[in-house]
């Protein structure tokens, strides 16, 4: 007869995490042993199996099945392990309690936390520092006010993650109100509250604050610690004091990885990204976030080239890639429109398990749309696992702006709630491509769906209004005022703007006045609305005011007065906003680096226009077209021409600025040569090419090439411009004649107007202009036409 087994026997063998077949001849399983092996369940059973068989529970046990069990999927087992406590009466035990409460806080659960809390007896300070914690970080600072407040005594840990929690989650004023609380409570003040203090000032912009706590921190002996050390340089960094930052970085003995990121970050944010790419390469430790931080630095300002390289190099040491690296290489894309690279990331994300994520998708939808490849961009939504409104918005805009306005409204009306957003990228989009009817109609449409528009709403509109007259623009003003939009300093730029283009400065200058702390975008605004009025003198006493109320003038500023000493021919004044943009370190910048190629070009220094554009660091077709403008204008029209042929990229005002210098100055068979490449190129020629060619056909009396471009005219459809009818009036005028019988295609006689040049009146000939179109455009349409004459 076999002896009975002694249930304990069983139980070892049922809790066991031994495999091998003598699992029972080894040692019992314990609490922490099935914990620790991620077995929570079998851990609280096994509990409870104790009490059930008289087995002594411990409050070691509850401690350890608690400390593996914050993940969010152990949430169940985290209540039931809860509710054993209360059965076997340890539901007062302030040790178990905290670690409870800290459960329940870290997941959220605030709620039960404080019941836990409260049904304490005796409440220890830890007690109260692990629920305030609990409530500050989900950003309930009001309840972890109220708590604070109701501690009987407190420490610096209290104080701490109330000051970091109002760092965190703002007012940072509420940050630095609570420190000074605390220095008056004669608590002792260590590194972590005096970091998160001196985060706020940063925060905040508040440099003589923080540099009254940096003198703190020196006197107290924790300025030498790297916490509060990376916190002064990243207040320094804010406030644009880089060389104190610097030094700072540098006078630090012990520097961990989030210290070189601080100093890394403070030369992004102060537009010193040369600088920051020279120290991220010297970096002797790189993570995740410096990599991430180079490449949205660079992509931000202007140096995709980098952004796309260094996600590369990233990719090569073997980092893994998050979101934002995505993101900030998408951007990059973006910004170099291309498309290529952007589809080989595209497959990076999806293979990262990124291809479904809303956040990274909606950059990826940008970047097809931006790129023309709209069928791509609307399959990226289907893979999406939420489609937000931005990636909406951006699809109907550059459904518009590429032409496809019936798709865009197809898209539009499918959506079942038109948000203001949605709205707004359709008005945009509208106003974008000189849709200005469009524009109004629809936000006549948004307003019957109850929607009131918001600044962006508005600033599109006002865009619109510069096309639609001064009427309309009153009347949306009105309506800004009404809807209480008028103290956005947007809007006050999109005003200022709209009344200067219709020429009201009177009327934009009284909005200038009513904002009362004006941006650079509004002083820019400003000052271009007076350039526009020709009112030089007013606008260069605008920047002057602009310099001495303290407010840095950005590439815009400069660029716009380097644009009057231009127009004013004044080489003096274009010279000493030279040397202030080099003082403010924008000599490398495309923007003003062009400006400044056009100035001395005008006023007849080409030398200079060369050394401005090799001060340029990174060039574009503008700073390559101001150059090759600079040459033509002064008739250095060989060297022009060889400049032309290097140039990487071109666009249209780059063919036009050839040919406009090769008709100025009488050469009129190589602008013809020039109109003709333009078009083998595949690029169409617009209003200035079409006016500049007739001008060159008129003066030299080119009369075979002027009919031909003619034809082209009327085969791109700018025949009807009443510009362009001008132009035509003038070179048929110079020729002598509108038209002879002889010249006519054959068949076209019936169409015959003959007048004599100097016998027609101007109206007479501009109103034959469309005769003539149709019978050339009937002939040369049926033509091997080419787009210039031999």
């Amino acid at each position: 007869m076999r002896s009975p087994t002694h249930p304990w026997a069983a139980v070892t063998r049922l809790f066991s995490t031994s495999t091998s077949q003598n699992a029972s001849s080894k040692r019992p399983p314990t609490v922490r042993s099935l914990a620790s092996a991620g077995r929570i369940k079998d851990a609280i059973r096994y509990l409870i199996l104790r009490r059930h068989l008289g087995r002594p529970v411990y409050p070691e046990c509850f401690v350890a099945v608690i400390k593996h069990s914050a993940a969010p999927e152990t949430l169940g087992v985290a209540r039931q392990l809860h509710a054993h406590m209360i059965i076997t009466c340890f539901d007062q035990d302030p040790f178990l309690c905290n670690h409870v409460i800290d459960v329940y806080g870290k997941r959220g659960l605030l709620g039960d936390a404080h019941w836990v809390f409260r049904r304490l007896g005796s409440k220890k300070l830890h007690s109260w520092n692990i629920l305030i914690a609990g409530y500050c970080k989900f950003g309930f600072l009001s309840e972890g006010r109220l708590l604070f407040d109701e501690m009987p005594r407190r420490d610096a840990v209290s104080w701490n993650t109330l000051i970091a929690a109002y760092d965190q989650w703002g007012p940072c004023e509420e940050a630095i109100e609570v420190f000074a609380h605390m220095m008056r409570s004669c608590c002792i003040v260590d590194h972590f509250g005096v970091s998160s203090v001196i985060s706020a000032c940063a925060n905040l912009r508040f440099v003589q604050n923080g540099s009254v706590l940096h003198g703190l921190s020196v006197k107290i002996g924790l300025d030498s610690h790297v916490q509060v050390g990376s916190a002064i340089i990243g207040l320094y960094s804010k406030c644009e004091q880089l060389d104190d930052a610097r030094r700072i970085f540098d006078q630090m003995n012990v520097k961990e990885i989030f210290t070189w990121n601080s100093m890394l970050h403070g030369f992004i944010r102060c537009s010193k990204i040369g600088d920051a790419v020279k120290f991220f390469e010297n970096m002797p430790h790189k993570d995740v976030v410096s990599w991430t931080t180079i490449m949205a630095g660079c992509s931000q300002h202007d140096r995709n080239e980098n952004a796309i390289y260094f996600f590369q190099k990233m990719q090569q040491d073997g980092l893994r890639l998050d979101w934002v690296s995505f993101l900030s290489v998408l951007d990059a894309c973006e910004g170099l429109l291309d498309l290529e690279e952007g589809s080989k990331i595209h497959a990076k994300m999806v293979k990262s398990g990124f291809g479904a994520d809303r956040i990274v998708g909606s950059a990826l939808v940008s970047l097809y749309a931006k790129c023309g490849c709209l069928t791509d961009a609307r399959s990226v939504t289907h893979s999406l696992a939420a489609v937000d409104d931005f990636s909406w918005s951006v699809l109907i805009a550059e459904y518009v702006k590429h032409g496809c306005l019936d798709r865009a409204c197809e898209l539009f009306d499918s959506m079942a709630i038109k948000t203001v957003p949605l709205w707004n990228a359709l008005i945009g989009g509208c106003a974008a491509v000189g849709l200005s009817e469009e524009a109004s109609e629809s936000f006549k449409r948004m307003q019957m769906d109850g929607k009131y528009g918001d600044s962006y709403t508005f600033g599109s509109l006002l865009l619109s209004a510069i096309h639609l007259g001064r009427r309309f623009g009153s009347q949306l003003h009105s309506h800004i005022i009404k809807l209480g939009f008028d103290s956005s300093v947007f809007l006050a730029s999109a005003l200022i703007n709209m009344y200067s283009t219709n020429s009201n400065c009177e009327a934009a200058v009284r909005i200038f006045k009513l904002v009362k702390d004006p941006n650079p975008i509004v002083w820019n605004s400003m000052i271009s609305g007076y350039a526009l009025n020709n009112l030089a003198k007013d606008a260069m006493l605008t920047f002057s005011l602009m310099v001495a109320l303290g407010m840095k003038p950005d590439n815009v500023s400069l660029s716009l007065i380097i644009d009057l000493c231009s127009r004013l021919l004044t080489l003096r004044g274009g010279t000493q906003v030279h040397a202030f943009a080099y003082k403010l370190c924008f000599e490398s910048d495309v923007v003003v680096g062009s400006a400044l190629i056009d100035m001395y070009a005008k006023c007849g220094s080409i030398d200079c226009a060369s050394s401005a554009f090799a001060d340029i660091y990174r060039h574009t077709v503008v700073s390559w077209t101001a150059l090759v403008g600079g040459y033509m204008r002064l008739g250095l029209c060989d060297t022009a021409n060889k400049l032309f042929n290097i140039m990487p990229e071109r666009n249209i005002v780059s063919w036009n600025v050839m040919i406009s210098g090769y008709t100025k100055h009488g050469f009129a068979s190589e602008a013809l040569q020039i109109y003709s490449q333009m078009g083998k190129s595949g690029l169409l020629p617009d209003l200035i090419s079409f006016t500049t060619i007739l001008t060159a056909c008129r003066n030299f009396f080119l009369k075979e090439s002027g009919k031909q471009v003619h034809a082209q005219i009327i085969k791109n459809g700018y025949h009807v411009n009443p510009q362009i009818n001008f132009y035509l009036t003038c070179m048929y005028q110079k020729f002598g004649e509108l038209w002879h019988t002889k010249e006519l295609p054959s068949g076209s006689s019936d169409l015959v107007v003959v007048a004599a040049a100097d016998r027609a009146e101007p109206d007479v000939v501009t109103e034959n202009i469309e005769l003539l179109a149709s019978v050339y455009f009937s002939h040369f349409g049926r033509t091997n036409f080419q787009h210039g004459a031999d």
